[in-house]
């Protein structure tokens, strides 16, 4: 007991003027008898626990999403491609879905062949709000109600994924210290300032697509925007998995529920990493019909893909299911910003001031990108300055 604060000993016996003590507060500032809640915060407080939050000891007592343990035994056993639809749409959507349906990962695994499919699904559902909105409000007032919408049908999933990454890749500089910073809960300086860009973006972008053209093989506007990124978007995440190690922070606390999902990798085959793709390539053909718009939307979507898996095997070793939510919600943006652009703008410009003067913007931005990787190579040649204790 020596070793514990003489608030805390107070603070579990009850005395209300150990529990003044221990907020800082006045006699006369805390009369009234503490609530259990207001209790239990303080001696979350008093043994340096973090209030508010879920511990890590209730997201590991949630297991693995199902009684089904086993890989091998699950394997053996039959599989429903019905189970598998609802099973990706438990984990993406906040939408019930049949009480024989659980988080099983080996379900889950094979349900990333239906994330494009769901994606559209989802796209459509949020079409319906910009559409009726853009009916009544500007075109960026409807942006901003689909974009509400969509967060809520998703509970934020792939946004959540995208702040963890880029709080972990943006302060983290070993892998020990991202994956540290990833399973924390709590948002820091680079996720709040990047979901905060991505979401302005999102809607700004959404807004200059201007209003929906519903045609088959010749949509155009918003809404078909949001149904071909959705599902473009999440096609991403099967190559992604089938071709990268799946990484697993053994000390997080939905580490049983990953490993499971990690080893259960071979689940993920070949053929259903084309249905996935194959899904992608019908949804954008089918909107935009076998057009230059849509070999453009695809080729972006296999850019950002590469450029993940090369990106995610130099830093993390791999993938993870934040990282995949990170290149859903970036491959996504991507998308929005591709078809806003006006090819004929370039070539209008030019014929003003001509090729020098408008391709000038363009080697600014070259000679900015390059700037920081040339500063840190000539400052390799600098001698170093002795190194002193602080």
């Amino acid at each position: 007991q020596d070793a514990v604060p003489w608030t805390l000993l107070e603070l579990e016996q009850g005395s209300e003027a150990g529990r003044r003590r221990h907020l800082g507060m006045a006699p006369n500032n805390a009369l009234r008898d503490k609530t259990t809640a207001e209790v239990e915060a303080l001696a979350a407080i008093a043994n340096d626990e973090s209030w508010g939050m879920i511990s890590s000891e209730e997201v590991r007592a949630r297991g693995v999403g199902t009684k089904e343990t086993m890989v091998d035994e699950f394997m053996a056993g039959p599989k429903s491609e019905l189970r598998c639809f609802f099973t990706g749409m438990m984990f993406v959507t906040r939408l019930p879905c049949p009480g024989w349906c659980d988080h099983h990962p080996g379900y889950l695994m094979r349900a990333m062949a239906w994330l494009p499919t769901l994606g559209m699904l989802i796209g459509l559902w949020v079409a319906a709000f910009i559409d009726a909105a853009a009916a009544l409000a500007p075109p960026t007032v409807a942006a901003a109600a689909s974009t509400g919408a969509g967060l809520w049908l998703t509970g934020c999933f792939h946004e959540d994924g995208l702040g963890d990454s880029l709080d972990g890749l943006g302060g983290g500089w070993t892998k020990a210290q991202i994956m540290r910073i990833m399973k924390d809960s709590r948002i820091g300086s680079y996720a709040c300032m990047g979901l905060t860009l991505w979401t302005l973006s999102k809607v700004i972008l959404l807004g200059e697509l201007g209003p929906s053209v519903w045609e088959f093989g010749a949509c155009a506007g918003q809404g078909p925007a949001l149904v071909v990124a959705h599902a473009v978007a999440r096609a991403s995440s099967s190559p992604l998995i089938w071709k990268c190690a799946y990484v697993v922070d053994a000390e997080d606390a939905k580490g049983d529920f990953y490993g499971w999902f990690g080893r259960s990798r071979e689940l993920l085959t070949l053929p259903r990493v084309g249905c996935a793709i194959a899904s992608a390539v019908a949804v954008t053909v089918g909107v935009y019909g076998p057009t230059v718009q849509s070999a453009a939307v695809l080729l972006t979507a296999i850019f950002g893909t590469v450029f993940a898996g090369l990106y995610g095997n130099s830093v993390l070793g791999g993938v993870m299911g934040d990282f995949l939510g990170a290149t859903i919600c970036c491959i996504e943006l991507s998308i929005y910003a591709l078809l806003a652009v006006d090819p004929a703008r370039l070539p209008a410009l030019a014929a003003s001031v001509g090729w020098a003067r408008a391709l000038r913007p363009f080697g600014m931005l070259a000679v900015a990108l390059a700037t920081p990787k040339l500063w840190t190579l000539s400052t390799r040649h600098l001698p170093k300055a002795e190194e002193k204790e602080c």
